[in-house]
């Protein structure tokens, strides 16, 4: 059950992130999001049963899928960084260490890998197959990698979200960083479980897997939370934004009819208002950038004329400042 509710989270995450893959610069986040959901869909039971009877190697499913699962943290882990550090590029120095860090884990897990007698296809890798040293070390190696990306990126977040201005980022990766404790509770617990497979421990081993059973689903909904407050957040200001245009443009259309069309000398493109009744009516322009132009008008209509702007009443006024707030706040300088 714990596995589909992780495997559920991550798909979440990836069709939340891609809401805006088209409008987004870097889709870095979203790719990495997609093979570590791909990666832990194998986990669910039947599933990996099914795929690992038709492969040549049994269990090369699991290799496969862990492998996956340590280039998607290290790509999601750099996407990350980059959003903690409000754009500002990894140093190269850090991207080379994580890079060599995670071919050095592969390298390790398949020759480990191929160490391992496990004859027979299983779901429950590790239980079945988890007191060969092979095993431990396939596995340790691997959670080893993960265990230093969230501590990482705990650090990154801790240091970052001080300075981040957005409350939605703040809130993000907050959460974000509270996955990578719970990630790292899930690391510990995972190395203590081999240790105690090797050993024979099996009191020890019971333990860490009620801690595992617990911190595994925590880390990846937390994790998935707080990846997806960012977009979400953007998606549901942008729908503010629109709500707010589609109710503002009109009203400010009237306050441009009253003033710069009395006036179309002012008009920075010769605008009368006729062109701009068909122009509401046709749609020509998108309508944010109609209202950036038409507060501009009107500020320079407001600025020639004799009386500065004495003319407009309060509530006309009130219409212009919300525009001006609106063009602002989209990055339109005024």
């Amino acid at each position: 059950m714990s596995n589909l509710i992780v495997v559920i989270f991550m798909w979440l995450l990836v069709l939340t992130l891609a809401l805006r893959a088209r409008t987004r610069p870097d889709n870095t986040m979203l790719k990495a999001s997609i093979v570590i959901a791909a990666s832990l869909t194998t986990n669910i039971d039947g599933l990996y049963l099914w795929a690992a009877e038709k492969m040549p190697w049994p269990n090369g499913l699991d290799l496969a899928a862990n492998v996956l699962l340590i280039f998607g943290v290290y790509y999601l882990s750099r996407a990350i960084a980059h959003g903690a550090r409000a754009g500002d590029t990894v140093s190269g120095r850090e991207t080379l260490w994580l890079r060599r860090a995670a071919v050095i884990t592969v390298v390790i897990m398949a020759v480990s890998f191929a160490l391992i007698d496990d004859p027979v296809p299983s779901f429950s890798f590790m239980l079945d197959y988890g007191s060969q040293p092979a095993a431990a070390l396939y596995s340790g190696i691997q959670y080893l990698y993960i265990l230093a990306v969230m501590v990482g990126t705990l650090a990154t977040c801790l240091k970052n979200v001080p300075h981040m201005r957005r409350k939605r980022f703040r809130v993000g990766f907050r959460i974000i960083a509270l996955g990578c404790v719970a990630g790292i509770v899930l690391c510990i617990s995972v190395l203590v479980m081999d240790m105690a497979n090797v050993s024979g421990n099996e009191e020890l081993r019971r333990a860490a897997g009620t801690v595992y059973d617990v911190s595994n689903p925590l880390t990846v909904v937390l994790l998935s939370a707080g990846l997806a407050v960012a977009p979400i957040g953007r998606i549901l200001s942008d729908l503010r934004v629109r709500r707010q245009i589609r109710v503002l443009e009109p009203r400010l259309r009237a306050v441009w009819l009253s003033t710069v069309a009395q006036t179309p000398a002012v008009s920075l493109v010769g605008t009368t208002a006729q062109s701009v009744t068909e122009g509401h009516r046709k749609r020509a322009r998108n309508t944010a950038d109609t209202i950036h132009r038409l507060v501009i008008e009107i500020h320079d209509w407001m600025d020639l004329s004799e009386n500065r702007g004495q003319q407009m009443s309060p509530a006309d006024r009130s219409i212009v400042n919300q525009a001006e707030a609106l063009c602002l706040k989209q990055g339109r300088p005024l």
